[in-house]
């Protein structure tokens, strides 16, 4: 099966594309796994790529840092257009950024007046939450739904009110962070496209090339469809296997771009290595196919053991699960970070639930044999 890039990027917004296409190279070799450490812990803490940058993105790296004493003005116009090519839409509704972290931070302080209130979830990823704290933007947090899901009708009703008095920055992670699973997709189209007033809309969508539940629609097609009330925040940090690197991307509308654009460090000023490595990870079919199947593979090494052992877990839409603890987080991550494996940081008010990155399949079946082994003490 053939796909260009613009078909590719319609079937990973459904989260079908990275397991149904077809080989173009030799599948990336699983790392060798070696027994954590104290000095190389089992990273199951920040919802990195496990199996590390492609081999192709290495040597691009290795080209590219030839030319490390030249400014990367070409090398930016011309991965613009790449991306763009590949998110199917036009160079000038993309805005290249030092991480996600920066496009967050830069929509927040582009879009905000004196008069603002930024409405999100109460269990979501915290940049945003800081962001506005930072900026003295009051924070409005709604309550979640059944089994941590975002209620989006509880999030309109209070988006709507507070609309009538302030501009509303309605934050949205989807898949979430840290619960791992999706929000309703069609209720969120449909949100958008009512274009409430005083209302702007900020969609965080860093993990949505690992989902798999077909009704997921990404919000980028909203922007295609010429709505500019929005903006799609992007990442290189996860499936792409960059968290180091430090490149992430917002997609709007032109105005929505330039106005964002006048808040972030210098974008023509990416790395040269970077824009090297993320280019050849765009066009890289079986790394990106290779990196979901090994991490849907780890997904139900971990499923079968929590089965097994009676935790209840969310099911997972992203490259970590969310899991009940029914007890305090803390002893548990300390005896973990013991056997030299550090799990996620608490995630309140989930006072009693662990997110667990997903290593490597090889890494799981460790992770699963100490679990097993802290329930032969009592200890979960």
């Amino acid at each position: 099966m053939t796909l260009n890039r613009r078909q590719l990027f319609r079937l990973v917004g459904a989260g079908a594309a990275l397991s149904s296409l077809g080989t173009t190279a030799a599948v990336a070799a699983q790392p060798k796994f070696v027994e954590p450490t104290a000095q190389k812990p089992m990273l199951l803490c920040f919802n990195e790529n496990p199996l590390g940058m492609s081999e192709k993105a290495k040597e691009a790296i290795a080209k590219a840092a030839m030319y490390g004493s030249r400014y990367p003005f070409a090398q930016v116009i011309a991965f613009k257009k790449d991306l763009a090519k590949f998110m199917d839409v036009k160079p000038d509704e993309v805005l290249l950024t030092h991480g996600s972290a920066e496009a967050i931070r830069a929509t927040i302080e582009a879009e905000a007046t004196k008069n603002t209130v930024l409405v999100q979830p109460e269990l979501t990823y915290g940049d945003g939450a800081d962001v506005a704290k930072r900026n003295n933007i009051l924070v409005k947090n709604v309550k979640m739904g059944p089994d941590w899901s975002i209620d989006l009708a509880a999030l309109r009703k209070v988006a709507a009110a507070e609309a009538k008095k302030h501009r509303v920055l309605v934050y949205l992670v989807n898949p979430n962070n840290p619960t791992s699973t999706i929000a309703d997709s069609n209720e969120i189209f449909n949100w958008i496209k009512s274009q409430p007033k005083n209302t702007f809309f900020i969609l965080d969508e860093a993990y949505a090339e690992f989902v798999n539940d077909p009704s997921f629609k990404s919000c980028c097609e909203l922007v295609r469809q010429g709505f500019d009330n929005l903006v799609v925040l992007k990442t290189f940090s996860k499936i792409f296997a960059m968290a180091g690197m430090r490149l992430g991307y917002a997609v709007g509308d032109v105005k929505v771009i330039n106005k964002i654009r006048d808040h972030v460090a210098y974008e023509v000023m990416m790395n040269q290595t970077t824009l090297a490595a993320a280019l050849s990870e765009l066009n890289d079919k079986e790394f990106l196919k290779e990196s979901k199947e090994s991490n849907d593979e780890a997904r139900e090494i971990l499923y079968k053991a929590l089965k097994e052992l009676n935790i209840p877990y969310l099911p997972s839409q992203t490259n970590f699960v969310f899991i009940d603890l029914k007890a305090p987080l803390k002893p548990f991550a300390d005896r973990m970070k013991a056997e030299h494996i550090l799990v996620g940081r608490p995630f309140p008010p989930a006072v009693q639930w662990c997110r667990i990155s997903l290593g490597t399949p090889a890494e799981m079946r460790y992770f699963v044999e100490k679990l097993k082994e802290f329930r032969q003490k009592g200890w979960v």
